[in-house]
């Protein structure tokens, strides 16, 4: 009997019915065990156990970005051959940026899918783009646990590369995060000020915590190694956070 045919004895409750119907026609494939999908889609503030992380989607989005990781390595790596590794780095974080596929979760509507906590959800201030980012990941990783390898590859790039990202023009992308949010701004009538918050010491050496500023108010922050680079990661996260369409921005 095919998996379509049992279905119905799989998932005798009509919810664990119209969810797994749900789940196929996103990865196109049925689901074999829910409770991976339900957990997938389970952020840590709808957690009722101390024991947050097991619960919640945390470890399965530590796998799925692993998975999509080494999934979209090897397609660049057969996409562009002849190209030097530092092409082929650049072009995996082009393709699995943050905003990249926070906007990827938004169009496939995985936001709908969150179990959040309602206090959380009706907060303006969350990020819900960027939670549902995460989702996507975990619900990866649940696919690459529910039926293997090949087919959370086949996932990934028919379902979320394909469909959602244009390889060719992302070839000639170089993305300016904090340039398009300056243009944010301007478009908006906002103030975007950035600002450095903190020098950390760690093991590795200094790190340099810069804020983003949106009229005077903090908005989010991030760390690393150099100012420059803190100022581009934060401002993709707020790229992300804001839900903006980069396409409609001049990259430089």
């Amino acid at each position: 009997m095919s998996r379509k045919g049992l279905i119905p004895f799989l998932f005798r409750n009509k919810e664990d019915k119209t969810f797994a119907k749900l789940l196929r026609g996103v990865t196109g494939v049925y689901p074999v065990n829910l409770k991976l999908y339900h957990q997938a889609f389970m952020h840590n503030s709808a957690v009722l156990h101390k024991n947050t992380e097991r619960y919640s989607n945390e470890r399965l989005e530590f796998l799925g970005d692993a998975v999509i990781d080494l999934v979209v390595a090897e397609f660049v790596f057969k996409k562009f051959p002849g190209k030097g590794e530092g092409y082929l780095t650049e072009m995996r974080s082009k393709i699995v940026s943050r905003e990249q596929l926070s906007n990827i979760a938004r169009k496939l509507g995985i936001e709908k899918l969150l179990t959040l906590n309602d206090s959380l959800r009706k907060t303006k201030t969350t990020n819900l783009y960027g939670i549902a980012g995460n989702a996507l990941e975990a619900f990866t990783g649940a696919i690459y646990l529910d039926h293997g390898f090949k087919v959370a590859q086949k996932f990934v790039i028919t379902k979320l590369i394909r469909p959602y990202i244009d390889i060719e023009n992302l070839d000639t992308i170089h993305e300016n995060y904090k340039s398009i949010l300056i243009q944010w701004g301007q478009k908006n009538k906002k103030v975007v000020d950035f600002r450095l918050i903190e020098e950390v010491i760690d093991r590795h050496g200094k790190l340099f915590k810069i804020g983003v500023y949106i009229d005077d108010e903090l908005l989010l922050d991030a760390l690393h190694q150099t100012k420059k680079k803190a100022e581009q990661t934060v401002s993709e996260k707020a790229i992300a956070h804001l839900q903006l369409n980069i396409s409609e921005y001049k990259l430089t």
